[in-house]
């Protein structure tokens, strides 16, 4: 009788534990082989996390700068000899570990099953720890290790090759994910694809949307990652490509970004759905979906899926891809995705050696104020922001200004990764009117970079672009801008080009130091120092811009090709900041004036008290 019994014991407590995580908003799986899981939600200015690790030892986990062992936030926890223990530690820029000594971290269990540990703990967003990492709502580089033994009284064992890293976004809005069992769904899956000995390889396939007799709505998209295969698939974007392709290019696919892809998908640009390694799958709003099924739908669309394969394993072939879930039952709105920041081009050019540079790509007040007009006066309402750049990007903002005067950020990563990029859902919608402009602000860094970085499609060139989801959807598939190349080379010494211009990029004529050269070999010419840049950058961002302002299938709104200078800013926009009292609490402003106030109060009754006695 023993037996069954702890069997029974043994699923009770297992399911007790599965019941606990999905009490959680987020979960993610750190490692290949699913052993590392962390589950976490957030509420006011504290967050939870649970971890379930496949170990008997000790389980790490922390915050980390850039990935690396160096200046992180860590908390070690397990059971030993029946005892939970947790502990906030800390390394310094040479990995040293130190014991912190303002422990913030509170356990709220730790359990062992005979197979896992699990360690339930929560701490303050802000913790006014130096030693701690504060968590916003920018990409979280998280670490994580294992051992099959616990620290002991002898210290820390080295955890070996069970270590890991992984970026996430810990502070997205809880999505209730859940849809009926009968909701029917299609798969976009490569098939065989052969993944090469080297370190990165983007894949591109062609897809068609399925035909229905009506229209339907896209509710919810999420990625189908072979199984072993969950650290080689780095990231998944889908695009819509040109409605007037044939069945042909479903072919086969093909290396993105390569000389000899086809031509049909540089066609393929708005982003429908962008998903990265670590990332969650995407729900829309309970009142909105992705409109399929009628002729002025997506009909053609693009699965670029990113490999990543530093160890360089030969033989691999993948089968990874998306599933997308959709109801005849058509919400009250069609989705839309807008792209707006810089226009991809050569124009948008970053010099070499900079510690950091600022693009700025403008969604204007003309191209806003005229398709809205004509579109819907009242606005659009948006829920969810991607932003997008390349390797040389460090941080990004969407700004929305009214009458000059900046908004809230829409959306903002200060930690940019590019290998973990997804949108991201706002905590409220927001309503982008006629008249207001939009700004994306992007940072780069190319000190290790010996030449000029230009706009363009390869990750070793440069974007700067935000996407935004919205209803209702309306006919603006672009909103940006784009500095005046003219400018930009007065910059350099460069007097004259030669016209008409029969060749691209083009050739200058003068001064004599650049004749017959392409004006990208002449930027790259110029001897660049940080001084250089710096006053380039304070002059680009100052330069008058082209507007790019498009419908859908290539048409154009008026205002397309207008110059204008970028608009004035009245007001700024700064986020409150958070004070640390000596007695290491965090509070913002409005509740440090309120506690200033009352302790005043306070001293005037007492000493009005001692004046009258």
């Amino acid at each position: 009788m023993k037996m069954p019994v702890l069997l029974l014991f043994l699923l009770l407590v297992a399911a007790a534990h599965s019941l606990d995580g999905k009490s959680f908003g987020h979960s993610a799986v750190l490692d290949g082989e699913g052993k590392y899981q962390v589950h976490w939600s957030h509420q006011g200015d504290t967050i939870t996390f649970l971890l379930q690790v496949e170990t008997l030892g000790y389980v790490g986990f922390g915050f980390s700068p850039n990935g690396a062992m160096a200046s992180s936030d860590i908390v070690l926890g397990g059971v030993e000899n029946g005892k939970p223990y947790l502990q906030d530690y800390y390394t310094d820029e040479n990995r040293v570990l130190y014991r912190d000594s303002q422990q913030d971290y509170k356990l709220k269990y730790a359990k062992e099953n005979g197979t896992h540990t699990l360690l339930k703990f929560s701490r303050a967003l802000h913790t006014c720890d130096s030693n701690d990492r504060t968590i916003t709502e920018s990409t979280v580089r998280v670490i994580w290790a294992y051992h099959a033994d616990d620290m002991g009284a002898t210290g820390l064992i080295y955890h070996g090759s069970y270590r890991g890293r992984k970026s996430l976004r810990l502070l997205n809005p809880e999505k209730d994910s859940e849809l009926p069992l009968e909701t029917p769904f299609f798969n976009f899956t490569n098939v065989d694809v052969p993944i090469p000995d080297k370190d990165t390889t983007y894949w591109c396939q062609m897809f068609k949307m399925p035909t229905l007799s009506k229209k339907h709505h896209i509710v919810k998209v999420e990625p189908l990652i072979q199984k072993g295969h969950e650290n080689l698939v780095h990231h998944i974007l889908l695009y819509e490509c040109d409605r007037n392709a044939s069945d042909a290019v479903l072919d086969s696919g093909h290396e993105c970004y390569h000389a000899n892809m086809p031509d049909i998908f540089l066609t393929c640009e708005t982003v429908l759905y962008a998903w990265a390694i670590g990332g969650e799958g995407f729900i829309y709003p309970p009142h909105v979906g992705l409109s399929i099924g009628l002729s002025t739908d997506p009909k053609y669309v693009l699965m670029e899926i990113h490999y990543d394969n530093p160890s360089h394993q030969e033989g691999l072939t993948d089968n990874s891809g998306i599933r997308l879930y959709y109801t005849p039952h058509v919400r009250k709105y069609d989705a839309g995705v807008l792209e707006m920041g810089i226009w991809v081009s050569l124009y948008h050019m970053i010099p070499p050696g900079m510690p950091a540079f600022s693009s700025e790509g403008h969604c204007t007040m003309e191209c806003l104020e005229e398709a809205l007009n004509n579109e819907k006066p009242s606005g659009i309402h948006v829920f969810a922001v991607l932003l997008h750049a390349h390797l040389a990007g460090r941080a990004i903002k969407a700004r929305h200004f009214r009458k000059g005067e900046e908004q809230r950020l829409l959306a903002y990563d200060n930690e940019f990764d590019f290998n973990f990029q997804e949108f991201q859902y706002l905590e409220e919608e927001r309503t982008i009117l006629p008249g207001d402009n939009l700004i994306t602000e992007c940072q780069y860094t190319t000190k290790g970079r010996s030449t000029m970085t230009w706009g363009g499609l390869s990750t070793r060139d440069e974007m700067c672009l935000s996407y935004l989801m919205y209803y209702p959807r309306i006919n603006l598939a672009r909103c940006e801008s784009i500095p005046e190349i003219t400018e930009q080379l007065h910059f350099i010494g460069v007097k004259e080009i030669y016209t008409p211009v029969t060749s691209w990029p083009f050739i200058i004529k003068s001064p004599k130091k650049y004749n017959n050269l392409t004006f990208t070999d002449a930027m790259n010419t110029f001897q660049w120092s940080q001084k250089k840049g710096h006053t380039f950058n304070d002059r680009v961002r100052k330069m008058q811009i082209n507007v790019r302002c498009s419908k859908y299938e290539g048409h154009e709104w008026m205002v397309q090709g207008m110059i204008v200078s970028p608009p004035k800013v009245k007001k700024t926009h700064e986020q409150e900041p958070f004070v640390c009292l000596s007695l290491s609490n965090c509070l913002n402003s409005d509740m440090l004036i309120f506690l200033l106030t009352t302790l005043l109060n306070m001293l005037y009754i007492l000493n009005d008290h001692v004046l009258h006695s």
